[in-house]
C-alpha cells in the first residue's frame, strides 16, 4: 500500500507540472477552460506535499489568469508557496500586504519588499522595519520608488550593514548621500565622495572643533591597544576618541585599504609619523604593503581636515547625545505618509485569516 501510495502521488505531481506548463503557456482562456483548470489544479494541490506544490508556485502567482481560489489555496499552504503568492500574486489587497509589510514574519515581509507594484505607503513602512533581510530586498528592489525620507532611513541603517550599502550605492539613486556609505564604496567611488567633501569644505564656514586629546596621546593610545590587546581594545579606543559606537569603530579598523583610518586619524589631529605608527600596528596587510602606507600619508596630506571629518561623522553618526533623537526622527520622517494606512493594517491583523477569506470571497 505504501508503495502505491507514493507511486499515486508521483502520478498526481507530474499531472500537476504539466497541466501548470500547459496552463501558463497560454495568456489567454475560455471560461470553460478556466473552471477545468481550477477544479483539477485544487484536486491535485489537496494531495501533493507542500515542497511538491511550491515548484509549480511561481508560474501560477505570475499568470495574470490564475483563478484566485489557486492562488488563495497557494497561500493556504503557506511556507514557499504564500511567499511567492506575496511576491508576485497581482492585484492582492492593499491592505493585507501592508499589515504583513508591517507586522508580518520577516520572510513574509521580504517577499513583500520584492514585489514591483509597492505603493509609497508600503514601502515607507517595510523601510521602518529593522530586520536586515528586509531593508535589503527593498534596497535590491530597482522598481520600488524611494523618497528622501526613506532613502536616509536605509543610508543610517546601512552604517552597520556593509551590504545593505553596497545594494544602495549600487542603486545609483540621484537623491543618495554616499558619505554614509564609504566603507562599502569602490576606490572610484571613494575618490568621488573624498573629492565632494573636499569642495564641500572649501565653502563650509563652520569652524572645526579641536578633537578631545592630542593627537600624539590618541596615536600612542591607539598604537598600543592594537599592540597589546588586538582589535577589540583598539575599537574601544578609537570609539572613545571618535566619541561613536564601537561596532562602527570596529568598522573602520577592519576597512582593508586603510583609508578610513587615515581619515579618522586626521580628524583627531594625528600627524604623519604618529598615523604611521598606528597603520603599521592596526592592520598586518598594512604593514607588510610599503607603497600602501605611502598611498595612506599622501591621503593624509591632500585632504583638509573639514573634508575628512564630514566623511568620518558620515560613516560613525552624530555624537552619541544627538544620536537617537536623530534615528527617531528620521523614522518619523520615514513612515510620516503611511499612519493613516498603518492604523488600518492595526485592525486587518485582529485577524489571521483576512487574506485568505478575502481571496476566496472573490472566487466565490
Amino acid at each position: 500500500m505504501p508503495r502505491e501510495r507514493n507511486e499515486s502521488r508521483g502520478v498526481d505531481a507530474s499531472l500537476l507540472r504539466v497541466i501548470v506548463d500547459q496552463f501558463v503557456a497560454r495568456q489567454i482562456h475560455s471560461r470553460s477552460d478556466l473552471l477545468q483548470f481550477e477544479r483539477l489544479a485544487l484536486d491535485l494541490m489537496n494531495g501533493l506535499e507542500p515542497d511538491v506544490v511550491a515548484t509549480v508556485a511561481h508560474p501560477l502567482c505570475v499568470h495574470p489568469e490564475t483563478p484566485r481560489s489557486v492562488i488563495a489555496k497557494l497561500f493556504e499552504i503557506g511556507g514557499p508557496c504564500a511567499l511567492a503568492v506575496l511576491e508576485f500574486a497581482p492585484d492582492l489587497p492593499a491592505r493585507d500586504l501592508l499589515a504583513r509589510a508591517e507586522h508580518g514574519a520577516v520572510d513574509e515581509a521580504s517577499a513583500i519588499a520584492r514585489r514591483s507594484d509597492l505603493d509609497r505607503t508600503t514601502v515607507a513602512m517595510l523601510a521602518s522595519r529593522r530586520e536586515a533581510e528586509i531593508l535589503r530586498s527593498l534596497a535590491a528592489n530597482k522598481t520600488a520608488r524611494l523618497d528622501p525620507a526613506t532613502l536616509r532611513a536605509l543610508t543610517q541603517s546601512a552604517r552597520d550593514d556593509l551590504r545593505l550599502a553596497r545594494i544602495l550605492l549600487d542603486r545609483n539613486e540621484a537623491g543618495l548621500d554616499p558619505e554614509p556609505l564609504f566603507l562599502a564604496a569602490t576606490h572610484m567611488e571613494r575618490a568621488a565622495i573624498m573629492l565632494e567633501a573636499t569642495k564641500s569644505a572649501f565653502v563650509d564656514p563652520a569652524p572645526v572643533s579641536p578633537p578631545r586629546a592630542s593627537g600624539a596621546a590618541i596615536a600612542k593610545k591607539l598604537e598600543t591597544a592594537a599592540r597589546s590587546e588586538g582589535l577589540d581594545s583598539a575599537a574601544e579606543a578609537l570609539a572613545e576618541a571618535l566619541d561613536c559606537r564601537k561596532s562602527r569603530a570596529r568598522a573602520i579598523l577592519l576597512d582593508e585599504t586603510g583609508e578610513a583610518l587615515a581619515l579618522a586619524l586626521v580628524v583627531l589631529g594625528v600627524d604623519e609619523e604618529g598615523a604611521i605608527r598606528v597603520f603599521l600596528r592596526a592592520d598586518p596587510r598594512i604593514a607588510h604593503d610599503v607603497e600602501r602606507v605611502r598611498s595612506l600619508v599622501g591621503l593624509i596630506r591632500f585632504i583638509p581636515p573639514r573634508a575628512a571629518r564630514r566623511i568620518v561623522c558620515a560613516i560613525t553618526g552624530v555624537t552619541r547625545s544627538e544620536r537617537e533623537a536623530q534615528r527617531r526622527n528620521l523614522f518619523a520622517e520615514a513612515s510620516k505618509s503611511s499612519n493613516g494606512a498603518a492604523r488600518q493594517g492595526a485592525s486587518t491583523r485582529a485577524t489571521n485569516d483576512t487574506f485568505e477569506s478575502r481571496r476566496i470571497e472573490q472566487a466565490s
